[in-house]
């Protein structure tokens, strides 16, 4: 995409088309709204609390409590829905569990729910009025053989009924009797033979573990889960550019790499693009991932192929790194991963990477 260097997009009017198209150079791409299912092998409760100051090491008052069903494949597939996308999110939630049946009842027809053994994890989140956030995620429980199957094979039944474009398979994977994380294999070629695109947003080691398998078509990577598989800190956006290239050297068709507020990286068939949002006052950074990753996904152009293809390809490519950038930025001004809207998006610059560029963290 060398004939893109600097270029500002409405990612806000992007999301409100719907797929009436977005003009580039006078010439209108068409975009059509995807369908998708979301697994979320390992939901939890996420209990949020506020501080004005939170002081580590010493006891702290919050001022407001929140708590909600989390998980990223859940989170993800609230956003899609908000955006107007056909979206199912399957999760497997023990019937014994009160707490987290209330929870996932309140979230409607949006959930297709897996009766297991094993209750709900419960993650408690710490937002400071600074904008810092503090995550202490519980570890995902054991799920036996025969209770994954019937998760796969609801998710597989999801994706027939629905015929969905995409699978995403998002958060923390459960441990399976062996002491590993359950195998993906036989999901994700399943749903590739129905003819799904398979999108993976999991931990590091496990995002290690499954880069070359070749039945992934997109991966969200962020830059502490990019160096586990470099092997090596990334200290600038050149560094997180060759990171992604090794990702899709390993069969990966499509990286959308998070590197916080220094904005995301997305590199696939179609370029190697990087969207910047503007600097946005945080308050809660759960989840602002999950809302970037349903922005890539939300839509795809009608017409990549003919005359004027690979210019659609191209347009449609730096559409959705706009609206993934745009959407996180909103994600991270609100106080819970439910964003009830997606409103005030803001414009997003997407331009080729600079290389020397040095990512805020480094």
């Amino acid at each position: 995409m060398s004939s893109l260097t600097h270029r500002t997009i409405r990612a806000g009017s992007a999301y409100r088309s719907h797929g009436a198209g977005q003009s580039v150079q006078g010439q209108k791409v068409r975009q059509r709204l995807q369908t998708v299912v979301t697994l979320t092998p390992s939901p939890a409760v996420d209990r949020v609390y506020f501080f004005e100051d939170l002081v580590p090491g010493a006891v702290n008052r919050a001022f407001a409590v929140e708590e909600y069903l989390g998980g990223n494949g859940i989170n993800v597939a609230r956003t899609l829905t908000l955006a107007g996308n056909t979206t199912s999110a399957v999760i497997p939630v023990c019937h014994l569990d009160n707490s987290g049946l209330a929870l996932v009842q309140g979230e409607g027809d949006l959930v297709r729910i897996v009766s297991v053994s094993a209750p709900i994890r419960v993650n408690t989140v710490l937002v400071s009025s600074g904008g810092s956030t503090t995550n202490a995620n519980q570890k995902p429980g054991h799920l036996p053989e025969p209770e994954w199957r019937s998760v796969c094979e609801a998710t597989l039944d999801q994706l027939r009924a629905m015929d969905a474009d995409w699978l995403v398979v998002a958060g923390s994977l459960p441990q399976a009797s062996d002491g590993h994380t359950v195998d993906l294999r036989w999901l994700l070629h399943q749903a590739r033979e129905l003819g799904a695109k398979v999108c993976l947003d999991i931990n590091g080691p496990d995002l290690c573990r499954w880069a070359n398998s070749n039945l992934v078509d997109l991966v969200k990577p962020n830059v502490p889960e990019l160096e586990q598989f470099a092997g090596h800190p990334l200290r600038t956006v050149g560094d997180v550019v060759n990171a992604g290239r090794s990702l899709a050297d390993a069969g990966i068709g499509t990286v959308l790499a998070s590197m916080g507020g220094d904005g995301l990286i997305g590199l696939g068939p179609d370029g190697v693009l990087w969207a910047r949002p503007p600097k946005t006052p945080v308050v809660n950074t759960t989840g602002a991932g999950d809302a970037a990753l349903a922005g890539f996904l939300s839509e795809t152009c009608l017409d990549p192929g003919g005359p004027t293809g690979a210019h659609n390809r191209r347009t449609s490519f730096a559409e959705a790194l706009a609206r993934s950038a745009g959407w996180g930025a909103v994600a991270v001004g609100r106080s819970t991963t439910a964003l009830g809207g997606l409103t005030e998006v803001p414009d997003v610059i997407v331009q080729e990477p600079d290389p020397a560029y040095r990512l805020g963290n480094a």
